[in-house]
């Protein structure tokens, strides 16, 4: 049972992010991603020239985005850990062990607990996305105000995290 927690403790779906080789595939993907995001948004928006003004925000955007992922990462890193400090043998720990920790690190879809968990983990990373982009990406490129909170809600939408509800069992299948 102590391998197991351990493997999961250290190898779960959301942790994938901290791990150096997936910037191989996770950096080129989100980048193409933030986008088509941006230039469909804009196009959506009826901005005027749209190519100028994804080659001023892209790469503030593709950084904001990173950084959000592992705001993201970090809550669930820092609440499976804080569990952990609390010991297994204390009912309340035990419990919340049993029922939103280990079923987040397996697959966030095992129960209500552990998707809402995630959830809250997406939704910070989306406000994350929304708020720096809006005061950092957007602030100096020539749109309504309007427009740019639509931009950066746009961005916030199609680019959270949804990565983190993806089973842990998938990720090994594929891994090998």
């Amino acid at each position: 049972m102590k391998n197991k927690k351990l493997y999961n403790v250290f190898f779960p779906i959301w942790f994938l992010l901290l791990f150096p080789i997936t910037w191989l595939i996770a950096m080129p993907v989100n980048f193409v991603i933030d986008s088509i995001v941006i230039l469909l948004s804009l196009k959506f928006l009826k901005i005027d020239d749209t190519f100028q003004k994804y080659k001023k925000v892209i790469l503030k955007v593709f950084l904001f985005g990173f950084f959000a992922d592992f705001v993201g990462a970090i809550f669930l890193f820092l609440i499976s850990s804080l569990v952990g400090m609390g010991g297994e043998d204390s009912g309340f720990f035990k419990w919340i062990n049993e029922k939103m920790i280990e079923p987040m690190m397996r697959s966030p879809f095992e129960n209500i607990y552990a998707f809402l968990l995630v959830a809250v983990a997406v939704l910070i990373a989306g406000i994350c996305i929304y708020y720096l982009n809006l005061k950092n990406s957007f602030a100096k490129i020539d749109i309504e105000a309007k427009d740019k909170k639509k931009l950066a809600l746009y961005m916030a939408i199609f680019t959270a995290p949804y990565l983190f509800f993806v089973p842990t069992s998938v990720v090994y299948n594929l891994l090998g």
